[in-house]
């Protein structure tokens, strides 16, 4: 599908009208760092005229036609004044993940030929040893010794360097890199960034004059459009930080918020430490001092408060799928909501919604923030779509909304071929980009390879990818998610200990599971002992042939095993391929 302006002129491209209007709105942009403080302050006349002024120094797109963007997920006002100045100027930005180590920077920009970059002062040490890489090295800082004099802003006519059409590549955005060695190249048009902005901005449960938190790498996709879209929705304020300094980042530092931007794993990780919290006998060591208005409560009543909130998350995934049982939950909703949701709330400025995007979230973890009043907004999309195709409503509930992303984005278009989503619409990107040059089109219509469906009202539902599916040798498939969500919830009743669950078995004799600790839990006997008995009750209540076989903790983070991508995705193949000898050690 073509947009209407691709191959002509674009004056009334949304990108640009967005950078000239940067100085007309009131807008605060707040930078947070590690210490959970504000590191960097900008307005929209700041990021204006920096853009301006740095663009100066940029390559002429005669010269270098793509420029490598290396910046920490803190330095998310340097990104976009990157981003505004590089594509004002006709050149194609290539963020470089900040997660990834400086020899894997590298390689992605000798591998696509990138000679020229531009480095936040967090880069700007690595920049320096790669000096003789690179024909142009330039420094974005907000440090007002290091940033370069005003220039005189040109007419809005030449904002933008002449004769960009519709399909000029605005980006190369990488995949998360969920197969092969290395991340693929998505080319991302002016087109496709028009749309994009325009599907986010056209959503009815956002406003102008909002408070906004984007915790997320403006390199992945996900940020990257939805931070841009944000701006174009005019609000009072933008802050940016990083999900590992959430935990510094409660009301009492951001003030009152409206929305937060996540992926999956943190709201995840954010219920299970919670439950570990309310369960933790404080009695033989010290309490921390946010911890100190559970430790006044009795570790016995904690327990019982943690059953009313399992029962209320129940009650809500009964209640929203439209269930009338789910109203007898009702009173533990309430129950949990007033005794522990404030507190819950708070730690994320109080926000009205959260918007989930980049893995398929877990409806416990979702169910869980509803009970404590909050909305979690499920969204999808992928780099080769720029972003979400699709977000679910704030004001649709009770009719089985929860755990779907929503209706399609007005001008997007879907089918399921067998089990799998193709999309169609203006916001797919062009193709993948090789690093010979050659591009591999897309032409308008993306084989996501997701599995999906479409409920009765016209709701995308999104189950996982097609190669998830594990065929053992023996030529029986199987389903993982359900089975490990199986495990997880046997444990969140109990020792509440995992990060992650995860079956393999494809091409195996029989099923496995790999276990990962969640932060800070030790592996000991006693705890591996607890675990085979996950597995032995999860193989009582199945039929033989789905019985889970060898299993092992891993002695390593799933971050540290490569287990999970830049956008929260669990990388189901590296950790088939990094634990396959699971196997012969069974078979010894």
């Amino acid at each position: 599908m073509r947009s209407r302006w691709r191959g002509e002129a674009c004056p009334l491209s949304i990108l640009k009208e967005l950078f000239e209007s940067l100085p007309g709105f009131e807008l605060k942009l707040e930078a947070y760092g590690r210490r959970g403080s504000v590191i960097a302050e900008a307005t929209g006349q700041d990021v204006y005229d920096a853009a301006l002024a740095y663009r100066e120094l940029l390559p002429a797109r005669s010269q270098d036609q793509r420029i490598g963007l290396l910046f920490r997920s803190e330095e998310a006002i340097e990104f976009l004044i990157a981003m505004f100045a590089a594509i004002s100027r006709g050149l194609t930005v290539v963020p470089l993940y900040p997660n990834w180590d400086g020899p894997t920077q590298l390689s992605y920009l000798r591998r696509y030929g990138i000679r020229s970059i531009v480095v936040g002062d967090g880069f700007l040490r690595r920049g320096g040893d790669w000096g003789e890489e690179f024909d142009s090295i330039v420094n974005i800082s907000l440090d007002p010794e290091k940033m370069p004099g005003p220039v005189e802003a040109p007419d809005p006519g030449e904002l933008f360097t002449a004769g960009l059409d519709g399909d000029h590549p605005v980006a190369w955005i990488f995949t998360s890199g969920t197969s092969g060695d290395m991340a693929k190249c998505t080319e991302i048009t002016l087109s496709n960034m028009d749309a994009a902005i325009r599907n986010i901005r056209d959503l009815d449960f956002l406003r102008e004059g909002m408070v906004v938190h984007c915790p997320l790498s403006a390199s992945h996709i996900f940020a990257f459009v939805v931070m841009t879209a944000f701006v174009a929705l005019k609000p009072r304020r933008i802050l940016l930080s990083d999900v590992q300094y959430l935990a510094r980042l409660p009301q009492g530092v951001t003030g009152k918020l409206d929305a937060i931007i996540l992926v999956p794993i943190v709201i995840n990780r954010m219920r299970g430490t919670f439950y570990e919290k309310l369960c933790t006998d404080f009695s033989d060591a010290g309490v921390p001092k946010e911890l100190k208005a559970f430790a006044r409560i009795p570790l016995s009543l904690r327990r019982f408060l943690k059953r009313i909130c399992r029962r209320a998350e129940e009650g809500v995934i009964a209640m929203e799928a439209g269930r009338f049982i789910g109203w007898l939950g009702l009173p533990f909703v309430l129950a949990a909501r007033l005794l522990l949701g404030r507190q819950v709330r708070r730690r994320l400025g109080s926000v009205e919604f959260i918007v989930l995007g980049g893995a398929r979230p877990d409806l416990y973890s979702m169910a869980f923030f509803e009970v404590m009043g909050i909305r979690v907004l499920q969204g999808w999309g992928m780099t080769e779509t720029t972003g979400p195709v699709s977000v679910s409503r704030l004001s649709d509930r009770r009719s089985g909304a929860l755990g779907t992303c929503g209706e399609l984005f007005e001008g997007t278009t879907a089918r399921i071929d067998g089990e799998e989503l193709i999309v169609e619409g203006p916001q797919v990107a062009r193709g993948y980009v090789e690093p010979d040059g050659t591009l591999v089109p897309f032409n308008g219509v993306m084989k996501t390879g997701d599995r999906a469906a479409f409920d009765a009202h016209g709701r995308l539902q999104v189950f996982g990818k097609v190669s998830d599916r594990i065929t053992t040798d023996n030529g029986l498939n199987y389903l993982p998610m359900p089975m490990e969500d199986g495990l997880k919830a046997a444990d969140l009743k109990s020792l509440n200990i995992l990060e992650e669950a995860v079956v393999i078995g494809d091409a195996r004799p029989r099923l496995g599971c790999v276990y990962f600790l969640r932060e800070g839990v030790e592996r000991t006997p006693e705890r591996e002992e607890y675990l085979g008995g996950l597995v032995r009750e999860f193989n009582a209540s199945r039929p033989v042939d789905e019985h889970i076989g060898p299993w092992v903790v891993s002695s390593l983070s799933l971050k540290e095993c490569g287990g999970i991508g830049p956008s929260g995705k669990l990388l189901r193949r590296r950790i088939e391929e990094s634990y396959g000898d699971l196997y012969e050690d069974a078979a010894s």
